[in-house]
């Protein structure tokens, strides 16, 4: 009889680990990196969780409390653990405020807007009170955060929106900048206008490690590296499923998809709606013309020129740099765009990218000293390497929390559009207790939830949209 030839894994599935980011270059010697690489998987557990990132670690954190907790957690990693967006993003928690209402509003109503922006909000406090009470060591650093307009037209689209979301009941905590201030506030005299709020800083990766450490502590708790998912299928009982990795098989009665960017190559229902692109970051040193010429940034910035063409600024306990680069700006080459999109390659950064976010850092602070000139040669003043990670959008830019429809048992919590810092610790322990006694944390807002009718919905917006002609269409949903 011929031997039926096994179906190729899906080409979105994590690929072999690349350039490493500056949290991960923090996090080298961290004895659970590799944590059950070499040991054999179990044959069942009460819940498979596939995803080690944040949203993964705080599932398992909020099951294993609970006074009616499942006895053993497993958690898949396709690579080493905390190796996606969570340990490759700019390290921000920060809430957007008020700038999104418009977009949320169209999307969604005016009533679901407040709620998403607001939601926002309670992750920050959430956050902190968590690091507070486990003493997580993470760089976390609350602060002053402005958004930064460098044109008018920004100005505009920010003004409009926050008076919208006022107009509707909203009441977000925004101090509005006239240009002078915002020039002192933002240190560039390019700044316009600024809004200003509170918001935090951190090293994701050591958080989601601290995070997974305590879980250990908990019991019933495993973590295997390089164990990627590549299907899931019913299992033989006909309630169970079976968890299947080229490592064997894990039969669990629920399943939980923490898989962000890379859902669609796991969870069929949600191809096509989450997809995975490509972010790039920068390390900068601290100003090579001396912290006298050049202070450290106390704030946090995010540096507009148009809602979609903006660079963040985090400023570390050492006084380096992390500057988030932008996804889009005028001129930037039609190649540049393509290979942002619908790809999980994050082996190595986008060299004019790179040289776009250098250059505009240092026309925005010449008294810094940095300098993009000669970066592939190795002699840009301040600037020491980049990095990329995978978010995931998708075409109502909310997640999908909640149940795999047509699938009991199955859950699935991803897709936060690049915002997974200002979201994962609302909606991970949100899914976790809908999984352990069906009711919802009434904070969440009601958009993110999964039903049919919402992928059925959006089935009929990507076919509008052209999502699937690639880069001519992904822009719709990205600019």
């Amino acid at each position: 009889m011929p031997i039926a030839t096994p179906a190729a894994p899906h080409p979105h599935l994590p690929i072999p680990l690349g350039d490493l980011s500056v949290w991960q270059k923090s996090t080298r010697d961290h004895p659970l990196l590799n944590r059950g690489k070499d040991e054999p998987l179990p044959s069942e557990a009460d819940v498979v969780i596939v995803g080690s990132g944040m949203c993964g670690a705080v599932v398992a954190n909020t099951l294993l409390n609970a006074e009616n907790r499942p006895g053993r957690v497993v958690v898949l990693e396709a690579r080493e653990i905390c190796s996606g967006a969570s340990g490759r993003n700019a390290g921000h928690c920060r809430p957007d405020a008020a700038r999104g209402f418009d977009q949320f509003a169209a999307l969604h109503g005016a009533e679901q807007a407040i709620k998403i922006l607001s939601s926002e909000s309670v992750v920050l406090d959430r956050v902190d009170a968590f690091v507070n009470e486990h003493s997580v060591e993470c760089e976390w650093t609350p602060r002053d955060t402005y958004d930064v307009c460098l044109s008018e037209e920004f100005e505009k689209y920010e003004s409009t929106s926050l008076a919208n979301m006022r107009a509707a009941g909203g009441q977000p905590d925004i101090e509005v900048v006239g240009s002078e201030e915002a020039k002192k506030g933002a240190r560039s005299d390019m700044a316009i206008a600024a809004f200003k709020w509170k918001a935090a800083t951190l090293n994701p990766a050591k958080l989601t490690l601290g995070i997974h450490t305590i879980n250990t502590s908990l019991g019933g708790y495993e973590l295997f590296a390089y164990a990627p998912v590549h299907s899931v299928a019913q299992d033989a009982d006909g309630v169970s499923w079976s968890v299947v990795t080229p490592r064997g098989s894990v039969k669990a009665g629920k399943v939980v998809f923490c898989t962000n960017a890379y859902s669609q190559a796991i969870v069929p229902v949600l191809e096509g709606l989450i997809i995975p692109t490509k972010a790039q970051a920068v390390k900068l040193s601290a100003a090579p013309a001396g912290l006298d010429a050049c202070p450290r940034f106390d704030p946090s910035y995010s540096l507009r020129f148009l809602p979609k063409h903006f660079y963040s600024v985090a400023t570390r306990p050492d006084n380096s740099i992390v500057l988030g680069t932008s996804r889009g700006w005028a001129g930037m080459p039609p190649a540049v765009l393509a290979s942002t999109y619908n790809t999980v390659d994050d082996s190595c950064a986008n060299p004019l990218v790179t040289q776009n976010g250098v250059e505009t850092f240092a026309e925005l602070y010449p008294k810094g000293g940095w300098s993009a000139e000669g970066i592939d040669e190795g002699r840009a003043k301040g600037y020491e390497y980049a990095w990329t990670g995978i978010i995931g959008m998708t075409p109502d830019a909310v997640p999908f929390i909640g149940d795999v429809p047509g699938k009991a048992g199955q859950y699935v919590a991803a897709g936060y559009n690049g915002h997974g810092m200002a979201r994962i610790f609302l909606c991970a322990p949100t899914l976790a207790k809908y999984m352990l006694d069906g009711t919802w944390d009434t904070a969440m807002p009601e958009a993110f939830r999964v039903t049919p009718e919402r992928i059925a919905g959006l089935r009929k917006t990507v076919d509008h949209l052209n999502l699937g002609s690639g880069p001519a269409g992904f822009s719709k949903l990205v600019a």
